[in-house]
């Protein structure tokens, strides 16, 4: 497997289900892409990609947008030096129009830290919606298949792709991308993701026959 495409759901009944208010399951999740990080990097998996924000999450309420936008900024500028140590690229993909100027600073301050490194391409997707990828993709001139395909795939397209939390549903998630992906879901709320299941993961995954569509 060359790239896992993770779903990264259940933050909130995680915190719930714990007895905590919904920031402590954002908090938690966040940390947990270090986590699939190592896995990656110990499974020789070169890329890693994991929905962080939709374009819908801007439907939450003003108070959890305000702690998920702070969290992101005060975690990657907290842990970029981790990221660096790891050797872990770090790319966000997404609009950036919508997102205040001072994650957007974090946000090119760690992809400039993390750009010579090649132990593990990690896409961090914030602000990040399938149709909405393809619709700027379109309206910025790109019309057949090569065009797009050119536009659209930032990474070799994902062989497998894992929803955590029980849901079965994409959720707009690389829309264009996911046509030949793998696809497997976990009850698992995203926080208390270990790397023991990813392994399940990655074995279920070598199980799988793909013949894209001959």
């Amino acid at each position: 497997m060359r790239h896992l495409a993770i779903i990264c759901d259940g933050n909130r009944r995680w915190a719930k289900a714990n007895g905590l208010p919904p920031e402590a399951g954002h908090a938690q999740g966040i940390t947990v892409i270090g986590r699939c990080c190592d896995w990656a990097i110990g499974a020789g998996v070169p890329y890693l990609t994991v929905y962080a924000f939709s374009t819908e999450n801007w439907k939450r309420s003003n108070e959890e947008l305000t702690h998920l936008l702070r969290l992101i900024r005060t975690y990657f500028a907290s842990n970029k030096g981790w990221y660096v140590a790891r050797g872990v690229r770090v790319c966000f993909r997404g609009r950036r129009d919508r997102v205040p100027a001072d994650v957007v600073e974090v946000m090119e301050d760690m992809e400039s830290a993390t750009a010579s490194c090649t132990a593990l391409t990690l896409n961090i997707c914030v602000d990040y919606g399938g149709r909405d990828e393809i619709a700027r993709a379109v309206e910025a001139g790109a019309r057949t298949l090569d065009e797009l395909d050119a536009a659209l795939n930032w990474a070799p397209e994902p062989d497998m792709i894992l929803r955590t939390g029980g849901e079965q549903r994409l959720s707009g998630f690389l829309l264009w991308q996911c046509a030949y992906a793998e696809l497997m879901f976990t009850p698992t709320y995203f926080p208390a993701l270990e790397a023991s299941e990813l392994d399940g993961v990655a074995a279920e995954f070598d199980r799988r026959t793909r013949n894209y569509g001959r």
